[in-house]
């Protein structure tokens, strides 16, 4: 059999042509062309179930085919279709079905968790590694080296438990190995889970927040502790169990480890009664819990069954997976608009008679739309959590709306480059009176002479900040966007923003969030002296005096928040096709999100984030941008600005006139399309601040069919077929085919 490195060869291939000089085999990705790879190949068809020798054979008889036929470049997504039809051709049905989900599995539009759990010597590091590489994971980790960590942190006065091995207990290890949880050695391993899986959910959440998959294995993943639930809706996760049901055979695998890596089997084996017994317990809650369980005897096959299993398991929630062809499912799609309303729920209002604005307001389009489609209720972050504009954006992007903070998205939006250490941070122009006391937090809402005043403290000299150099950007209205680049510094700071209905008095002052963190007590210095400067430079420019002579409020200060760095963001790919997509806007935090993920970013004269914003024009470019796009997102922010402003009645007047320009676009479009309605956050008019209720959605359109819905509102919304979900899956439930289900 052909060895596993005699095929990771990356050179390119020659091909004869005739009368000429051999020419490369290219394969094109994103616009990149890179030699054709049998290695590489042979790789993914080994992980659909081929042994190495006949994977290579396949590849090498694909190329002989390209070879023939003179093909000198190709794209990477033609290039797997042929593949998969000479699996096909060549396999069978099910080898071509398992290579195409592992494609799929790799262009998840959320992190992927594979948490692998099993007694020791069942062989759950071998599949880790055998597994990430398949699916283009880069981070596993295990849960031993997580316990390590936080022996250094507890000492064994505090949490014993952690200072011992799993099966290491005070009971003589070659005594009969009584069942059930009172058993010590049971109870040693148990309590050592409920402490490490702590750990464990903390590695969780940081690949989460970074947008990473993740692999994770050890004897520590007990089903009931792993996975978590309330991360459901930020990840998809998938639990197995391994399990080696032959007693001599699972002895044999902690001798293998003396023979392969130097590892001494003597201290397992001399515990071996009580890890075959910590086995019996894990089989036992796996299948309480339903976690599948696969038994890793023979260990060929291991591989491709993992894969198998993980596809039936996500298929449930994403049946795109295991569909035969991703390219019928790309003919059949129809084009998406995404319209998206800023600030939109409400609570009821005495004024409006009991009612939201959207209840009060005269609505025909959206009631129709509502009445013909399915409705639901989703959360931007969390239920009871408080969204921002960036974390509600994100979710409306499919990525996690923990991802970045608004500095980045600000700063991104601006245009400013953040390169890796780069600090961004939010920033208001605002005003302070003659004691210093924040009068205004927005300045006004100032626009004109923003830039201006953006320029004047942009590369601001800092002589005792240790060459960190300032960029300022003027974003939105009164917004702008800062970086800070340098060494030694950190995103673990607070700014000085004291916030929507903070008490009057002073700006806050930039603080570390750990006051024993001296590269954030360093930072936060910084910013300060940033601020303290804008300042005096704020205070006589020319702007600000012509601002005064006018009666209008100065901008003669900077407030802070949103501090933060740039995280890696996931493709838009529903279905796990990639999508063109286009982004109609007048809010920067908005654009610079869209940006960030390769949309198209359309933004023309009159497109403002406020109530003035001409609708008329933003409906215009989508129904061209549709011609072009997969998935068109206008953003309006007006009812926000009149939620902000407690402006009930204009909130009202707003949503009829988007009311009215999307009847308009429906009346223009001759080809079928799908539309989905929501917001990013609510925002209260009583209050003037951004609330936690969950945001109204509506779906309507080609293949969707009706729920009992029949007008749309915050409260009607709650009673729709799509029924309460994060807000992160909307792009992904807009984009399923159902035929005649819901969404």
């Amino acid at each position: 059999m052909r060895h596993l490195s005699a095929a990771t060869g990356t050179g390119g291939h020659l091909i004869a042509t005739e009368g000429g000089p051999e020419r490369p085999i290219q394969v094109t990705h994103h616009g990149e062309a890179q030699p054709f790879s049998r290695g590489l190949l042979a790789r993914s068809l080994y992980a659909a179930g081929l042994d190495f020798d006949r994977a290579y054979r396949r590849v090498e008889q694909l190329q002989r085919q390209l070879q023939h036929e003179g093909t000198t470049g190709l794209e990477k997504q033609q290039l797997a279709q042929r593949i998969a039809e000479l699996l096909e051709a060549e396999e069978g049905a099910d080898t071509a079905r398992r290579y195409r989900l592992i494609r799929r599995l790799r262009r998840l539009p959320k992190p992927l968790v594979i948490y692998i759990g099993g007694a020791g010597g069942t062989g759950k590091s071998t599949l880790a590694l055998d597994l990430a590489p398949q699916l283009r994971i880069y981070r596993i980790n295990a849960t031993d080296t997580v316990r390590q960590v936080m022996r250094m942190v507890f000492a064994p006065a505090i949490l014993p438990a952690l200072h011992v091995s799993s099966y290491e207990t005070p009971v003589d290890p070659t005594s009969e190995f009584a069942p059930g949880a009172g058993n010590p050695q049971i109870a040693t391993l148990e309590e050592q889970a409920t402490r490490v899986c702590v750990g464990v959910r903390a590695v969780v959440e940081r690949a989460i927040a970074e947008n990473l998959s993740l692999v994770v294995e050890g004897v520590h993943l007990l089903p009931g502790l792993a996975p978590f639930a309330d991360l459901e809706g930020e990840a998809y996760q998938f639990f197995t169990m391994l399990s080696t049901p032959d007693e001599e055979i699972h002895r044999s695998h902690f001798l293998a480890r003396e023979s392969f890596a130097g590892r001494r089997p003597n201290r397992q084996l001399d515990h071996f009664r009580v890890i075959r017994g910590q086995q019996r317990h894990l089989l036992r809650l796996a299948k309480e819990a339903g976690v599948p369980i696969l038994d890793t005897a023979d260990r060929e096959d291991l591989l491709a069954t993992t894969i198998a299993l993980l596809g039936q398991s996500l298929s449930q929630r994403l049946p795109w997976l295991t569909r035969a062809s991703a390219t019928s499912l790309a003919e059949r799609r129809s084009p998406a608009l995404l319209l998206v309303i800023d600030g939109l729920p409400d609570r009821p209002l005495r004024s409006l008679g009991a009612r939201t604005p959207l209840e009060a307001a005269q609505t025909p389009t959206l009631d129709r739309l509502a009445e013909e489609g399915v409705c639901g209720l989703a959360d931007p972050v969390a239920p009871g959590v408080v969204p921002d504009t960036a974390s509600g954006n994100l979710a409306l992007f499919a990525q996690s709306p923990r991802v970045m903070t608004r500095g980045p998205i600000e700063a991104l939006g601006a245009g400013l480059k953040l390169k890796t250490g780069t600090i961004a941070i939010r920033g208001n122009f605002a005003t302070l009176d003659d004691r210093g006391f924040v009068a205004d937090r927005r300045a006004g809402r100032i626009r004109k002479g923003a830039r201006k005043l953006a320029k004047a403290i942009d590369r601001l000299d800092l002589p005792a900040s240790d060459r960190v150099k300032v960029r300022v950007r003027a974003t939105t209205e009164h917004r702008i966007a800062i970086t800070l680049r340098g060494e030694g510094l950190t995103s673990a700071i607070e700014g000085s923003d004291p916030g929507d209905g903070a008490p009057s008095g002073r700006p806050l002052a930039p603080r570390p969030l750990d006051p024993n963190d001296d590269s954030a007590e360093r930072t936060a210095r910084v910013l300060a002296l940033f601020e303290q400067e804008a300042r005096r430079v704020l205070a006589r420019h020319p702007v600000n005096e012509e601002r005064r002579e006018n009666g209008e409020l100065p901008a003669n200060a900077v407030l802070t928040r949103g501090v933060g760095r740039v995280h890696q963001l996931l493709p838009l790919e529903p279905g796990g096709l990639p999508l063109t997509a286009a982004c109609i806007g007048g809010d920067r935090t908005v654009m610079g999100i869209a940006s960030a993920l390769g949309a198209s970013v359309i933004r023309r004269r009159g497109m403002t984030a406020n109530v003035d914003t001409d609708l008329k024009l933003k409906f215009d470019c989508a129904a061209e941008a549709l011609d072009e796009h997969d998935l068109v997102m206008i953003h309006v922010k007006g009812a926000d600005i009149a939620a902000h402003d407690r402006r009930p009645d204009l909130k009202v007047a707003f949503l009829e006139r988007v009311d009215r320009e999307l009847g308009a676009l429906l009346e223009k479009l001759e080809q079928p399309i799908r539309i989905a309605v929501t917001a990013d956050h609510a925002t209260l008019s009583e209050a003037g601040a951004h609330g936690a209720d969950p945001v109204p959605v509506l779906i309507w359109g080609n293949g969707i069919a009706a729920d009992s819905v029949t007008s749309f509102g915050e409260r009607a919304a709650g009673a729709g077929k799509l029924s309460r979900f994060p807000l992160q899956l909307l792009i992904e439930r807009l984009f399923e085919q159902h035929g005649d289900e819901a969404p």
